[in-house]
């Protein structure tokens, strides 16, 4: 039955129950991946790599959403320079699905231009927003989890998130305190969010047990959405709004012009944080931000010694290590803890755990106006 149909059929029988509201997902395709070069670069960004399994990120992540709201109903938020890089991975997807940023304005203006699109279709929609470059061991829970996120949206007024149950007192990664009264409620709601805390803090959340990683993952109704916008950042809502008009008539230079104008900020700050409303659903499936080679070794198979390796790889009294060879063999002799990644674009030898100093390396290479 089609949604006019529908409709038709309610006003018939008026006392009929309404449809539930369809089911959308949006994968959030930008992010440079500064510590994870040499792999990652601004050209080919870490969600297109295979970094967790033989399939890019940005491809696991369109499987586990294409599972719970159909393959036709995921779209993509990208910047517009990766479009090539989405058409060439995703040929299956319609080219209308894909909604295309001509700037980087940060995730709460790029989730409102996404929603704006979808609500133009469907208007009553429940949306699932996903990061498109995370790695997820066992896919039946986190199936399971967003499921039930998507049926807790569509039954009220709250933002739901996925909350991974924490697994060691984890430093960089922001928190979700939950209700204690609620510990062993599927749905629970969320008392506040806790930026990266110090280590004696995560350490006292891993063992107090309310605690849950907050994976950035976020289900709501499009109206839920809108309204919250429309009191907390209408500004940001406005500037959104003129460049879904801009789009919709055709005016290339006015849409860039109008999403332009939005303020940059992050819908965790922007939103989620400040919402009356907002529950989660624990999440225990082998969950990874993937967002470091220390990240990549921990996902990764290891051998008996605590090696990952890619490639054509020999080592020799080494361990735990990281090891992905491009191409030429790489060798590592008696070295201990150092992840070796070779790619075209360059060799990287470092410390495992050496996130931030490669970051701030790359960064500042390309303040310089270099190409790490």
């Amino acid at each position: 039955m089609t949604r006019m149909e529908e409709t038709m059929e309610e006003t018939k029988n008026p006392g009929a129950a309404a449809p539930p509201p369809s089911r959308h997902a949006l994968i959030l395709a930008g992010g440079s991946g500064t510590r994870l070069w040499p792999r990652s670069t601004d050209a080919v960004p870490k969600p297109f790599l295979p970094l967790a399994g033989d399939r890019s990120l940005i491809r696991q992540t369109f499987e586990r959403a294409a599972e719970v709201v159909g393959a036709g109903n995921v779209w993509f938020s990208a910047r517009a320079s990766h479009e090539p890089l989405l058409l060439r991975e995703f040929p299956e997807v319609a080219p209308s699905r894909l909604i295309l940023e001509p700037s980087r304005r940060n995730t709460a203006p790029a989730i409102a231009l996404s929603a704006l699109s979808i609500e133009r279709e469907d208007p009553e929609a429940v949306v699932v927003v996903l990061p498109s470059d995370q790695g997820v061991r066992d896919g039946a829970p986190f199936a399971a989890a967003l499921r039930t996120a998507v049926e807790a949206a569509e039954g009220s007024e709250a933002f739901v998130t996925i909350g991974i149950e924490p697994t060691r007192p984890e430093t960089g990664f922001g928190y979700l305190e939950t209700d204690p009264a609620e510990r062993e409620a599927a749905v629970r709601r969320v008392v506040r969010f806790v930026e990266k805390p110090p280590l004696d803090a995560a350490r006292r959340y891993l063992a107090e047990g309310n605690f849950l990683w907050n994976a950035g993952i976020f289900v709501f109704r499009i109206p839920v959405l809108v309204r919250a916008m429309e009191r907390l950042c209408p500004d940001i809502l406005g500037a959104v709004r003129g460049a879904v008009d801009a789009l919709a008539r055709g005016d290339a230079e006015a849409y860039a012009r109008e999403f332009g104008a939005a303020r940059s900020q992050s819908v965790d700050y922007a939103v989620m944080e400040r919402a009356p409303d907002v529950r989660t659903v624990p999440c225990s499936c082998g969950w990874s931000d993937v967002g470091s080679w220390e990240a990549v070794w921990e996902f990764r198979p290891r051998d008996e010694n605590g090696n990952a390796t890619e490639g054509r790889v020999s080592l020799v009294e080494a361990k735990e290590n990281l090891v992905l060879a491009s191409g030429r063999p790489v060798c590592v002799i008696g070295l201990d803890g150092i992840a070796v990644v070779d790619s075209p674009e360059g060799l990287l030898v470092t410390r495992r755990g050496a996130a931030d100093e490669l970051r701030a390396w790359v960064e500042r290479e390309l303040s310089r106006g270099g190409r790490p």
